[in-house]
This record gives C-alpha cells, structure tokens and sequence, in this order.
C-alpha cells in the first residue's frame, strides 16, 4: 500500500531519523528540522499558573527567534470516563490519546495545513515538533515560576533520564496583537473557511488566541478523521463543526468590529453541502444590530 504523505520514518537535515506524529490514522506532523540541542530559553509568554494544556516560550535555536509550546502531561482518564458503553470500546486508550491529546490535535491540524500548502498562511507557521528532556524541568519551572506539568505521581519519582520528554511545538514568534478593523476581521475569517474547508475545526476561537491576526492554537481541535465522527450521533457532530462560525461571531462583536459574517458562513457550508440545524443559520455579527439568541455548544462528550 503506498504511503500517505509525509508517512513513515524520514531523515532531518542533521541525518536523524525522525518518525510523523501521532503515528495513527490521518494527517501527521514532521519533526523539526533543525538543531534543537542549541534551543535557549528566553521568556515565557503565557501565565505560569495557567490552567491551559501548555505553556509558550519565546525561544532562541541556532540564534534565530522562534516560539515554543511545551505540552503539559495529558491524563486520558477524564476523556475516558466521558464515554459510554460501545463508545469506549470504539475508542481504546492509545487511540483516545492520539486524537484528543492537545499535542497530538496540534500535530494533526498542522500536518493537515501543510500537506494543504497552507502552513503560515492561514495560522502562524509551524516548523514541527520537538521532544524536551526532562532535565530541563525543574529549570524552567524556577525560572518562570511555573506551576506543574501536570505528571502522574509515578512519573515524578523517577530520575529525570527516565522521565517523559516534553512534547513541544516550534512555531514562527509573533508577540504583536490583532490589531482589530473590519479588513483584519474578513481576512481572519477566511482564513477560518480555509482551515475548515481542510475539516479541520479548531472548537476555541478566541481573541488570545490570535497574534497578529493570525490563529496560534489547535490545541483542541478537532481534524478528520477522528473516531468521534465514528461514535457521536450526527447532530452533535454538526453542533461541533458549527462552533467555530459561532464563536467567530462572539469574537469581532466583542472587539466592537462593524462586519456583517451570517452572509459569510452561509457560503462556507453552502460550499460543502452540509445541513446544519436552522438556529444556527442566520446569526449577525454587526454592532448595534440584534441576532438571535443562540445556544453555546461545548466539546462534551
């Protein structure tokens, strides 16, 4: 059977091999291709108490700037207990952490956007992901005054040779925020067509979220295939797909944005043939104008 694109074992540029992750079903993401043994640590740019599934460094590797997410240890349990029955036995552990793991929904959301040619241009460049040794922990944990990678108890007790790595991402550093006017706003919608049009649905748009008008976080993002398509009933399903549009709206009627996006996500799903359920159709996103009230749906199992 041919190889999917970028499958299977590949060597970087300093002649290691490196494997596409998550090795599983559907798109994957390379390793980084450069000299990560140089990577320097600069300044953390998110809260070192945040609750969030990683934290973000401004980063120095062979003297260039880049940005690193370093993942926090994913406890599968929770996902896990959400299930029921028959959906649990669709969705063994390993399988559950290759698609609901924040590192992991990353590495399928960017490997989709590049083998789409879209990687930076509709989301802030990713170059691939990177394993950190433990040894490293303890040091950036004083630096920053971080609280936790959230390891199990076991984990902890072991030397930090025998410890996890530290899944993490490299991406292009863009510190600069969204600067907000309805030319800004069309273009990042577009964008979110694009990037759904890959059916990939990133389930958390939000302002911090953005840097420089481009999107920075797939953390909980949910890309085809993935088992839940295989196990949830349809219109549940459809309430997922359709939240991104719907948060979209939220989000430039919170920055004040004069921009009218009903029209916009009409065309989106017209595109795609999909039905989606009728309250969800003609949502306003245009300041001083009433919508109608629309249910919020959350990614719960």
């Amino acid at each position: 059977m041919p190889r999917r694109k970028g499958q299977g074992r590949q060597k970087n540029r300093r002649g290691r091999t490196s494997v596409p992750l998550p090795q599983s079903d559907g798109p994957k993401l390379h390793q980084f291709n450069g000299d990560n043994t140089s990577l320097e640590f600069i300044q953390l740019l998110t809260d070192p108490e945040s609750d969030a599934a990683a934290h973000v460094f401004e980063v120095s590797i062979s003297g260039k700037p880049y940005a690193v997410k370093a993942f926090k240890y994913y406890n599968d349990e929770e996902d896990n207990s959400a299930l029921f029955g028959s959906e649990r036995d669709a969705a063994p552990l390993d399988r559950l952490d290759h698609y609901l793991d924040p590192f992991y929904n990353e590495c399928r959301a960017y490997g989709k956007l590049v083998e789409a040619g879209l990687n930076g241009a509709v989301a802030v460049h990713c170059y691939g992901y990177i394993m950190i040794p433990a040894k490293y922990e303890d040091e950036l944990n004083h630096r920053f005054g971080i609280v936790g990678w959230d390891r199990p108890a076991e984990e902890n007790e072991k030397r930090p040779s025998q410890m996890q790595p530290l899944k993490a991402i490299v991406k292009d550093l863009v510190l600069e925020d969204t600067t907000w006017s309805p030319k800004t706003a069309k273009k990042m919608l577009r964008d979110l067509r694009k990037i759904r049009q890959q059916e990939i649905y990133v389930m958390d748009i939000k302002p911090e979220n953005y840097k420089g008008g481009l999107l920075v976080d797939f953390s909980v993002a949910i890309t085809k295939p993935h088992f839940l398509f295989d196990i949830k009933p349809s219109w549940q399903m459809e309430g997922y797909m359709n939240e991104d549009l719907m948060d979209f709206d939220a989000m430039v009627r919170e920055q004040k944005v004069l921009f009218w996006v009903g029209r916009w996500r009409t065309e989106d799903e017209a595109e795609h043939g999909k039905l989606h359920r009728p309250e969800f159709n003609d949502v306003v996103a245009l300041r001083g104008h009433n919508a109608p009230t629309v249910s919020h749906v959350g990614v719960h199992f």
